[in-house]
């Protein structure tokens, strides 16, 4: 079986990165692939390039050559009208992140990087009904091409911002990593923190293995 993470900016290091960490992850029997939407900005912070790197998105998922697909995009670029267009089970970044958050039944909040895409995620978070346990969805203030350029001063600008949101918010139990580009940094983040921290590339690849099952089990 082949998953494949569509990246929908074009920005191809993001993908080889993603594709990395969940080949690191995947069960046996799954193939890891990515693609990159070479049409798409460098980077998705907010709806105009999420509207800008949709059309892009929808192409690579329409071609397929894969089983399942995971966009891998924060925003979920594109997802309610790939599910439409697509016989196969497609997951999203940001909704299986928080669905993985819901499910700790504790209050969590969401870290993502510019001001931006607070309002999409906001949008849907609540579209998906997966707010109940959410404090609230707050900006970093770090750009999404630092966790490429920059990855070192990128987190620890990050850990920052989170200690600070933590305790501002002293009820939170779970952080939810908000960006593809803070994947793999999870587990620096639960030792800084002492809190469940969620990764969204983690947690896409088991949101996306389950619907896989769920998929089968059906078809027989």
């Amino acid at each position: 079986m082949k998953l494949c993470f569509v990246n929908p900016n074009s920005t191809t290091e993001m993908t080889r990165r993603m594709v990395e960490q969940a080949r690191d992850l995947a069960p046996r029997g799954l193939s890891i692939i990515g693609a990159t939407n070479t049409a798409g900005p460098p980077s998705i912070q907010g709806q105009a390039d999420g509207d800008a790197a949709e059309p892009g998105t929808l192409s690579l998922l329409a071609a397929g050559g894969f089983d399942l697909a995971v966009i891998g995009c924060f925003d979920d670029t594109g997802l309610p009208v790939a599910r439409t267009r697509c016989a196969i089970p497609i997951v999203g970044l940001g909704e299986a992140s928080f669905q993985r958050g819901h499910d700790q039944a504790e209050p969590f909040i969401v870290l993502t990087t510019s001001e931006l895409s607070v309002p999409v995620l906001e949008a849907n978070i609540a579209s998906y009904g997966l707010h109940r346990h959410c404090i609230g969805i707050f900006a970093s203030g770090v750009p999404v091409l630092d966790f490429e350029h920059d990855r070192a001063n990128a987190r620890d600008r990050l850990v920052s911002e989170a200690r600070r949101l933590c305790t501002e918010h002293g009820q939170t139990r779970t952080l939810v990593l908000g960006c593809a580009g803070m994947g793999g940094l999870a587990a620096e983040l639960t030792e800084a923190l002492g809190l469940t921290v969620i990764d969204p590339i983690e947690a896409a690849l088991l949101v996306a293995c389950q619907r896989l099952q769920r998929t089968r089990e059906h078809s027989h």
